[in-house]
């Protein structure tokens, strides 16, 4: 089943510590996960999204714990709590254990933590999910290199990789390019093409994914307000156009949709609003102005909004950071429609809280940017603003 969101699973991981948890299923596996845990420490892991993770957090059955070692007393009910709490995970022992355990925990492979597996001797490092968008395969080269092992890679593109004319893993090349799937079941056909040596139909008036290898994509031209080029009547036999934007585009069967993140929302409120009103405000906005809510980057706010529940619960709902300014920093921000009142409220000059806060989120992330949509009231308590940020400035265009 293709996930609620599939955004959510980067952006869980971001959240979690940066840990390598590893679990020992034997006492024989106790010294290769000691020796584990010291060579990580002198050489980390850089996860997809950047995060180094050197630390390694043993457990074992009760009876084996000790000397640093986490009891576990119930595996299923242990990794219920914390497989999430983990940038990744490294069985030591049989790799049936540690699916019938995960099993009931998997959501989508753009929200499961990658999992390892380390037979006892140390001779072999299987990578067991998430080894494409997790970074499984990656991490299970990075601890056979450290262990001296073997590494056990099954997905078919990753052998594909060492043939002359092969094509990239279409999914790392889309999260590479820092954009989010929206139809995944439709990337399995859109990858068997690419296996076959096919090319893809690829619509990007963004110039949102680098068309960095010819072979790959047959580019279709447009311009931002055009809609892609989808067929009537969809042939189960033609891999699906992809398509990359910012706006909302309906789905398709012809059609595997691409959000590109370059919208930033800047948000004002009273105290106290309701917990849903943000996220409700923000959806029924993009919904009449026709934008993608998995093309927010980010949310941007006042620094004396940023505990609100509102505000938060939009940005854990959007899998998405909250960024807060101060007051003086957004009265600084030249935008369209300054207010007297929120430069009373916060003793500055007058400033738009929400346009300010868009535009500046946007920089955080460094980019420039403008205002799609300037600042929109809704209901006397809430202020809404969106800023489209600029193609980086190495795009290439990839019109043709």
């Amino acid at each position: 089943m293709p996930p609620v969101s599939a955004a959510s699973g980067a952006a869980s991981r971001k959240e979690a510590a940066p840990s390598l948890a590893c679990h020992v299923l034997s006492k024989g596996g106790l010294p290769l996960a000691r020796r584990l845990a010291a060579r990580l420490a002198a050489d980390p892991w850089r996860a997809p999204d950047g995060r180094i993770v050197a630390a390694c957090p043993l457990s074992a059955p009760a009876r084996l714990a000790g000397d640093g070692i986490r009891p576990v007393h119930d595996l299923a009910a242990f990794l219920a709590e914390e497989y999430r709490r983990h940038a990744a995970h490294v069985f030591v022992g049989a790799a049936g254990i540690a699916v019938r355990v995960l099993a009931p925990l998997l959501r989508h492979k753009s929200q499961d933590p990658p999992v390892v597996v380390l037979d006892p001797a140390g001779r072999f490092v299987i990578s067991l999910l998430s080894g494409h968008w997790g970074g499984g395969n990656d991490l299970a080269r990075h601890l056979a290199r450290l262990l001296r092992a073997m590494p056990v890679i099954t997905t078919a593109s990753d052998h594909a990789a060492g043939q002359a004319t092969a094509s990239p893993a279409l999914d790392l090349l889309i999260r590479d390019a820092g954009l989010r799937i929206l139809d995944w079941d439709l990337l399995p056909r859109a990858q068997a093409a690419l296996l076959e040596g096919r090319s893809l139909r690829l619509w990007d008036p963004c110039q949102a994914l680098p068309a960095v290898l010819p072979h790959v994509f047959e580019l279709f031209s447009g311009g931002e307000g055009d809609a892609p080029p989808v067929p009537a009547l969809p042939d189960a036999n033609i891999p699906p156009l992809l398509a990359a934007h910012w706006r909302y585009l309906p789905p398709s069967p012809g059609l595997l949709r691409l959000a590109v993140p370059r919208l930033y929302v800047g948000l004002g409120c009273r105290r106290d609003i309701p917990e849903d009103a943000a996220l409700a405000a923000l959806t029924e906005i993009f919904i009449a102005r026709k934008l993608e809510t998995r093309a927010v980057a980010a949310l941007g706010t006042v620094t004396e909004k940023a505990d609100e529940p509102a505000l938060r619960a939009a940005a854990a709902r959007l899998d998405i950071p909250l960024r807060a300014f101060p007051a003086d920093e957004l009265a600084r921000c030249v935008t369209p429609t300054p207010s007297e009142a929120a430069g009373r409220r916060f003793h500055q000059p007058p400033f738009s809280v929400c346009e300010a806060a868009a535009l500046l989120a946007a920089r955080a992330d460094g980019h420039s940017g403008r205002l799609l949509l300037p600042k929109i009231v809704l209901q006397g308590r809430l202020t809404l603003a969106v800023a489209l940020a600029s193609p980086p400035a190495t795009s290439t265009p990839n019109q043709s």
